[in-house]
C-alpha cells in the first residue's frame, strides 16, 4: 500500500488500519451477529411470533450473506473496501433501528435479509481481504490479530445487549446498539479502510503466463485448481456443523437434564476458548504450518461431536468438550484466512475467498433447519450428533485433499 503524505499518514499505516479494523470487527460481530438469540424471548412474548418463524428470518439473512460474498470479494479486490464496509455499517445501523420498530413478520424477514447483506461486507471475509491488500506477505500475522480481538465479540456483545434489554427493553436496546455501531464501526471503516487509489501490497509475484493464453480472471483460475474444491468441502462442512451446534447446543443439553446453570456456563466457556486457541497460535505461529494447523482443527471437530454423541452430561466431560470445540472453532477462522493464498494462490484474494464463503454460508443457513428435521425424524439428538461427526470427517477429508493437491505443480 502506498504511504500517505505527512498529513493524515498515521491513518494509512498498516498497524493503525489493523488495530482499527480489529475494533470494528469486535463491534460488528458483537452487535450485528451474536445478539440475535437474546431478542427471541421478548419478541415472542410481545409479538406472539413463533421461534421457528424468527429463526427463519436469521436463516434468510445468512443465505443472503452467502449469495453476496462473491461480488463483495470482487469489489474489494478492485479497492472498494472502504465504500462497502462503510456503507454496510451505515445500513446495519439503520436496519437495527427498523428492527426496534418492527410489528410485521414480513418486515422482519426483509430487514434480516438486509442485515445478511450487511454481514457480507462488514465481517471477517471482507476484513481479511482488506488486510491482505494492506499487509501483503505478512498477512498471516495480521489475520491472527484481527481474529483475536474478533473472538472477544460475543464476550462484549452478548452481555452488553442483555444488560440493555433488562434495563430499558428490547426495542430501545436495538436503538442503542445502532448508535454504537454507527459511532464505532461506521467511523472506523470510513476513516481507516484504504480507498481504490491506494495500491495493494502483493503477497507474491504473479505467476507468469507460459502457454501464450490470455490471462484468466482470478476466480476462473481458482476453480481450475483442485485444492479449491477441497476447501469448498472443508469449509462448507464446518459451516453446517457450526451453525447446527450454535442453535441446538442449549436444547440438546436441556434434553439431557443438565441444570440450566451448567448449560449457561458451558456455552459461555466456548467463546473464551476460541480466544485461548488464537493466543496459543500467536505464541507458536512460527512453528506451525497451515497444513499442521488444519490437521489439528479437523481432528478436534469430529472428536468433540463424538464426545457429545456418546451422551456425556457430567460437568467435567462437558468442560472438556467446550475446550476442544471452542479452541478448534477459534482456530478455524484463522485457517480460512490463511489457506486461500497458500493453497490456491495470492491473486484475487477477495473474490476467491468470497467464492469459498458462498457454499459455507449456504450450509450455515441450512444447518439449524436440517438439525431440527433430523431431531424430529430420529426422536433425539444422538443421531444428529453422530451425523455431524460424519460431516466433519468428510470436511477433514476435503481439507486433506486440498493440502495434498496444493503441493502438486500447476
Amino acid at each position: 500500500m502506498t504511504k500517505g503524505g505527512a498529513g493524515g499518514s498515521w491513518r494509512r499505516r498498516p498497524s493503525t488500519i489493523l488495530w482499527m479494523l480489529s475494533v470494528g470487527q469486535l463491534v460488528s460481530w458483537g452487535l450485528v451477529y451474536y445478539t440475535f438469540p437474546l431478542f427471541i424471548a421478548p419478541m415472542e412474548q410481545e409479538l406472539g411470533w413463533t421461534r421457528s418463524s424468527m429463526f427463519g428470518a436469521l436463516s434468510a439473512g445468512l443465505l443472503t450473506a452467502g449469495l453476496c460474498s462473491i461480488p463483495v470479494g470482487a469489489w474489494i479486490d478492485r479497492g472498494h473496501g472502504r465504500l462497502l464496509m462503510t456503507g454496510g455499517s451505515l445500513l446495519a445501523a439503520i436496519l437495527l433501528v427498523v428492527w426496534s420498530r418492527v410489528e410485521s413478520l414480513p418486515v422482519f424477514y426483509a430487514l434480516w435479509i438486509g442485515l445478511g447483506a450487511c454481514q457480507a461486507v462488514i465481517l471477517y471475509e471482507p476484513a481479511f481481504a482488506v488486510i491482505t491488500r494492506v499487509y501483503g506477505p505478512r498477512y498471516k500475522q495480521a489475520i491472527l490479530l484481527i481474529t483475536f480481538l474478533g473472538g472477544l465479540a460475543s464476550t462484549f456483545g452478548i452481555p452488553f445487549a442483555q444488560f440493555l434489554i433488562e434495563r430499558i427493553g428490547w426495542r430501545p436496546a436495538l436503538e442503542v446498539m445502532a448508535g454504537v455501531n454507527l459511532a464505532v464501526a461506521f467511523l472506523i471503516h470510513w476513516l481507516f479502510v484504504p480507498g481504490p487509489h491506494e495500491k495493494p501490497v502483493p503477497i507474491a509475484e504473479p505467476r507468469p503466463q507460459t502457454d501464450g493464453t490470455a490471462k484468466k480472471s482470478p476466480l476462473a483460475a481458482a476453480v481450475r485448481v483442485p485444492a479449491f474444491w477441497g476447501l469448498v468441502v472443508a469449509f462448507a462442512g464446518y459451516g453446517l456443523a457450526f451453525s447446527a451446534m450454535s442453535f441446538h447446543l442449549i436444547p440438546l443439553l436441556d434434553e439431557r437434564g443438565v441444570p440450566i446453570g451448567v448449560v449457561m456456563a458451558i456455552v459461555a466457556l466456548i467463546g473464551p476458548m476460541q480466544v485461548v486457541g488464537r493466543v496459543l497460535l500467536m505464541v507458536g505461529q512460527r512453528h506451525v504450518t497451515t497444513i499442521q494447523l488444519g490437521a489439528g482443527i479437523y481432528f478436534a471437530f469430529p472428536i468433540s461431536m463424538a464426545m457429545l454423541a456418546t451422551g456425556i452430561s457430567d460437568v467435567y466431560g462437558l468442560i472438556l468438550f467446550a475446550i476442544i470445540y471452542g479452541v478448534a472453532n477459534g482456530l478455524l477462522t484463522i485457517l480460512r484466512g490463511m489457506a486461500v493464498p497458500e493453497f490456491i494462490g495470492p491473486e484475487g484474494y477477495g473474490i476467491v475467498s468470497g467464492a469459498l464463503t458462498l457454499p459455507t454460508n449456504v450450509m450455515r443457513a441450512a444447518g439449524p433447519l436440517l438439525a431440527s428435521l433430523a431431531w424430529g425424524a430420529f426422536g433425539g439428538y444422538t443421531p444428529v450428533l453422530w451425523g455431524l461427526a460424519v460431516i466433519m470427517l468428510i470436511a477433514a477429508a476435503g481439507f486433506a485433499a486440498a493440502a495434498v493437491l496444493s503441493k502438486r505443480p500447476r
